[in-house]
C-alpha cells in the first residue's frame, strides 16, 4: 500500500514536470500545468465511476482490473465486501435455525412491531390463534383478536402476570398468554395452551372439595361418640382414657384439616369474595392478639401496634382466617420469653400487617415452599403443635384474592417477620 501511495505521488509529480516543461517551450506555463492536471482529475474521475459501478454489484468475476493506488482501494474494497458477505451468511444461518427451533415449539410465539402489527409467526400460533400465512403478517393485532380481554391486555402495557384467556375461535381452548417487550418498542406474544391443566386443576379441586365434604359427617359421628364415651365414668372407660384422649385429638385434628381444605376450596373457587365489605383490620388484629394470649398465657409477651386507623375493602372471615394463622403460628414456635409483634400499619404505597417474633427463625431453604399444601419444616413439631399444615397455603389464597402479597424474612435463631402487603386501592377511611 505504501509503495503505491509513492508510485501515486511520483505520477502526479510527473504529470506537473511534464506540463512545466512544455509550457517553458511553448510560453504557456499555468495552462499546460492546468491540462496536466485536469487529464489527472479525468484519470481518477473515470476510475471513481468504475468504482461505485462496482459497488453497486460488488461480483468478484467484474471487478475492475487496474494499477496502482486504484488497485489497492479496489483489493480493499473487495476485502470488506467479501467479510460483509460472510458475516451476511452466517447471519442468515443462525436466522435460518432460529426459525426453525421457534416453528418447532409447541406454543404459540408471534412478533409484533412497535405499533402492535403481526411481523412473524410460528405454525403453534397459526393453530391457536386462527393465524394464517401470509394473509395477516402485517395486520394489527387487534383486528384479528375480538377478545377484549386480550385488548385491555395490549393497551395496559403491564406484562408482569399472564392472561388467561379463551382461544381464537375455540371457546372451550383457554390460552396462557405472556408479553415480552424487546428491541425498539417490539412485543413478543408467547401463548400456552393450558386446557389440559386447568381441567387437571379443576378436577383436583374438586376431589378434595368432596373428598373433604363427606368426611364431616363421619367425623362428627366418631368424635361425638368419643366424647361421649369420655363422659362416662366407669372402669372400662377409665381403663381406656389414654387412648380414648387420643382418639379425640386425632379426631378434632382430623376435623381442622377438613374444615381448612374446604375453606381453601371456598377461596379458590369465590375470589371475588373479597370485596364485598369494609373490614375493621385494627379490630381483626385486636382479637386475634387477645386469642393469642390465650393460647400462648403467660408464656409469651406479644404486643400489639395499631398505627393507622383506615380498613380494608374485603372478605372479614377470610381476613381474619389468615391474620390468627399467622399469630397462631408465632406462637406455636416461639420459644417461652420469647416476644411476639402485631402491628398494623399504612402509607400512600399500601397496608401492612405484619407478625414478628424472636423464635427459632426458618432456613432460607424453606421459605419458598411455606405456603405450599402441607409443607411443614419440622413434620414431628408442627403434629405435635397440632397444625394441619394448610395455614400459610390459606394465608396465602387469602391474600391473593385481596390483591395482596405475603413477603417473609426469617433468620435461624433470631425469628421471623411475615408481612401481608395491601394494595392502597382496597384502603379506606371509615366515614361519618
Amino acid at each position: 500500500m505504501q509503495n503505491h501511495w509513492q508510485s501515486e505521488v511520483w505520477r502526479l509529480a510527473f504529470v506537473l514536470l511534464l506540463g512545466w516543461v512544455a509550457g517553458l517551450l511553448f510560453g504557456y506555463l499555468w495552462l499546460f500545468l492546468f491540462v496536466g492536471l485536469f487529464i489527472y482529475a479525468l484519470r481518477n474521475l473515470y476510475n471513481l465511476q468504475r468504482l461505485v459501478h462496482w459497488l453497486s454489484n460488488p461480483l468478484d468475476d467484474n471487478i475492475p482490473r487496474h494499477m496502482g493506488i486504484w488497485a489497492d482501494i479496489y483489493a480493499q474494497a473487495k476485502r470488506i465486501n467479501d467479510a460483509h458477505r460472510q458475516r451476511e451468511s452466517e447471519l442468515q444461518k443462525k436466522l435460518q435455525q432460529l426459525h426453525d427451533s421457534t416453528a418447532a415449539l409447541p406454543d404459540a410465539i408471534i412478533a409484533l412491531s412497535g405499533q402492535d402489527e403481526i411481523q412473524w409467526f410460528n405454525e403453534a400460533a397459526g393453530q391457536f390463534l386462527a393465524l394464517r400465512y401470509p394473509q395477516d403478517v402485517k395486520q394489527p393485532l387487534v383486528n384479528l383478536f375480538r377478545n377484549p380481554a386480550i385488548v385491555r391486555y395490549l393497551q395496559a402495557g403491564d406484562f408482569t402476570e399472564p392472561l388467561e384467556a379463551p382461544a381464537p375461535g375455540s371457546q372451550d381452548r383457554t390460552l396462557s398468554i405472556r408479553i415480552t417487550p424487546y428491541g425498539d418498542g417490539q412485543r413478543l406474544l408467547l401463548a400456552q395452551d393450558i386446557t389440559e391443566r386447568l381441567r387437571i386443576d379443576q378436577i383436583r379441586k374438586d376431589f378434595v372439595a368432596n373428598v373433604s365434604h363427606e368426611l364431616r359427617t363421619p367425623l362428627t359421628v366418631i368424635s361425638g361418640f368419643i366424647e361421649n364415651m369420655g363422659l362416662e365414668e366407669s372402669e372400662c372407660v377409665n381403663h381406656w382414657r389414654k387412648p380414648l384422649d387420643l382418639m379425640e385429638q386425632q379426631a378434632s385434628r382430623m376435623r381442622r384439616i377438613v374444615e381448612d381444605l374446604l375453606l381453601l376450596a371456598r377461596l379458590e373457587g369465590h375470589v371475588d369474595e373479597a370485596r364485598r365489605e369494609l373490614v375493621d383490620v385494627a379490630a381483626i388484629a385486636e382479637q386475634v392478639v387477645a386469642d393469642a394470649c390465650s393460647l400462648a398465657g403467660d408464656r409469651l409477651e406479644i404486643t400489639l401496634n395499631i398505627e393507622s386507623a383506615k380498613q380494608l375493602m374485603g372478605n372479614f372471615s377470610q381476613l381474619h382466617s389468615a391474620f390468627a394463622n399467622l399469630t397462631t403460628n408465632a406462637v406455636n414456635y416461639t420459644p417461652k420469653g420469647g416476644v411476639i409483634r402485631v402491628t398494623w400499619s399504612t402509607d400512600e404505597n399500601g397496608g401492612y400487617f405484619i407478625v414478628e417474633d424472636n423464635g427459632e427463625g426458618i432456613s432460607k431453604e424453606h421459605l419458598s415452599r411455606l405456603t405450599e399444601r402441607f409443607y411443614r419444616v419440622d413434620v414431628g413439631r408442627s403434629r405435635s403443635q397440632g397444625g394441619t399444615g394448610l395455614g400459610l397455603a390459606i394465608v396465602k389464597h387469602v391474600l391473593q384474592a385481596h390483591g395482596a402479597v405475603l413477603d417473609m424474612h426469617s433468620v435461624v435463631g433470631k425469628g421471623s417477620r411475615f408481612c401481608c402487603k395491601f394494595p392502597a386501592s382496597r384502603l379506606r377511611i371509615e366515614s361519618g
